[in-house]
């Protein structure tokens, strides 16, 4: 026992620490399956897309049968304030690693947008959106749970700091489709090394590129398709595709493979006109093919149409 600990341990210092100072750090936003819940998070430009206010939230655990694995929850909320302009609003939060009293390692942001919507013919519509808000990092390695008095751990020195966070992005969309590209989030953090270790790694962002289209089969019936690439700095781009079929647009079920060979069933249900509830479960293999994981995500949308009256986008689902 006393040696599976001591491996345990090792792990999720290897995951705190490469996290927060390799080339994963790009991963500041959790992979996400079911992104579409959450699109105003991947790009601010889809705020008010819908003309309707929005209140979105997801909790996933990734690789969630090891110990210590990454946890993301995030909450967005948008609204619009006239026939082109619309608010909105997250927080994310991205934490790894067992603890006493806190998560040796997180990343949090909280951020604001404001997105333009114009049409420009009878199905195309643009948007833009920029994103400005807060970054804070933080690296707790004397909170890891240590049953080996040698464990490096127990000597581990805590980092934390705050950054401003600016993103934006582009979004062109009409009835049935949408395809857009942003830069999500970026925190400019300015060099400081302590301990030789170097806090100003920019927390690297990534570009982020969407793509779908919804096929109406008839009226209970629709397929609808959805693509997202993330291309990182200095590592391999990442890309989904996912594919549903929509009863009645209250029951969705759907299949999802990510090119890192993951596979996930989805599903969704329209509780009622105000209430969505969502699910995913992936799974797949991680350090060279080795060893299968599983990672789960719950979600919830809460939305409100106050704004019947005036001139608004034809409800799509997406």
């Amino acid at each position: 026992m006393m040696k599976f600990n001591k491996i345990r341990m090792k792990w999720v210092v290897a995951m705190s620490v490469i996290g927060a100072f390799s080339p994963l750090h790009a991963q500041q936003v959790a992979l996400t399956t079911q992104y579409d819940l959450i699109s105003s998070i991947q790009n601010p430009a889809y705020n008010g897309l819908n003309r309707i206010l929005k209140i979105d939230a997801l909790s996933r655990v990734q690789w969630a049968n090891f110990p210590g694995t990454p946890r993301y929850s995030a909450v967005a909320f948008q609204s619009p304030l006239n026939k082109d302009f619309s608010l909105g609003a997250n927080f994310q939060n991205l934490s790894i690693g067992q603890f006493k009293v806190a998560s040796p390692m997180s990343m949090t942001s909280m951020s604001a947008d404001i997105a333009y919507h114009k049409q420009l013919d009878k199905n195309i519509y643009a948007a833009a959106g920029l994103r400005l808000g807060v970054f804070n990092s933080s690296l707790r390695i004397s909170q890891l749970i240590s049953d080996a008095p040698a464990d490096a751990a127990q000597t581990g020195n805590d980092y934390n700091f705050n950054a401003p966070l600016v993103g934006g992005g582009i979004m062109f969309y009409g009835k049935q489709y949408f395809i857009g590209a942003s830069l999500p989030q970026f925190a400019v953090v300015p060099k400081q090394l302590v301990d030789n270790v170097n806090l100003g790694y920019n927390a690297r962002s990534f570009w982020s590129f969407n793509a779908g289209y919804v096929y109406k089969f008839n009226k209970k019936w629709q397929v609808k398709t959805t693509a997202q690439a993330r291309k990182y700095t200095s590592l391999p781009t990442i890309w989904d595709a996912n594919i549903y079929g929509i009863y009645e647009g209250v029951l969705t079920l759907g299949y999802g493979y990510r090119s890192t060979g993951s596979n996930a069933f989805l599903a969704s249900i329209r509780a009622n006109d105000l209430i969505k509830v969502v699910f995913a479960y992936e799974s797949g293999t991680i350090y060279d093919d080795q060893s299968p994981f599983n990672s789960i995500e719950f979600g919830i949308s809460y939305q409100i149409d106050y704004n019947k009256e005036k001139t608004k986008v034809i409800p799509r689902q997406f």
